[in-house]
């Protein structure tokens, strides 16, 4: 991979994304009182808006390398919790990947890539 930033899988930097977000979570029940109740894990998302397919190719063959690999460390935007408030890059364990997704092409590029992170405990 040819692009750095603070983005990285394993120690491995990830080509600088145009987007990354803390993903919503989804309510897994609700409460007595209408109140609902979360699951303790989060997930990130990387989106690249256009890639080279050598960039692509080279995601994906980074993905086809660590998935079967189980759980991951990642670096990502720190999630504001009570110990950190400041936008940084920390460190996150026991990650899992899902495999790159890719939108549509445009003219030779293929757009909306996407790759999520999952299982991230903040607190």
């Amino acid at each position: 991979m040819t692009a750095f930033d603070d983005y990285k899988i394993d120690g491995t930097s990830v080509f600088t994304p145009t987007s990354g977000r803390w993903m919503p979570r989804r309510p897994v029940d609700v409460q007595g009182d209408n109140r609902p109740i979360y699951g303790p894990v989060r997930a990130f998302e990387l989106k690249w808006r256009l890639l080279s397919n050598e960039d692509w190719s080279d995601l994906q063959i980074f993905f086809n390398t660590v998935a079967a690999t189980g759980t991951h460390v990642v670096e990502l935007p720190g999630f504001p919790t009570a110990n950190q408030q400041g936008y940084a890059h920390r460190e996150y364990s026991g990650v899992t990947m899902a495999e790159p997704q890719v939108g549509p092409y445009f003219e030779t590029f293929p757009s909306n890539v996407t790759l999520i992170l999952g299982n991230i405990a903040v607190e």
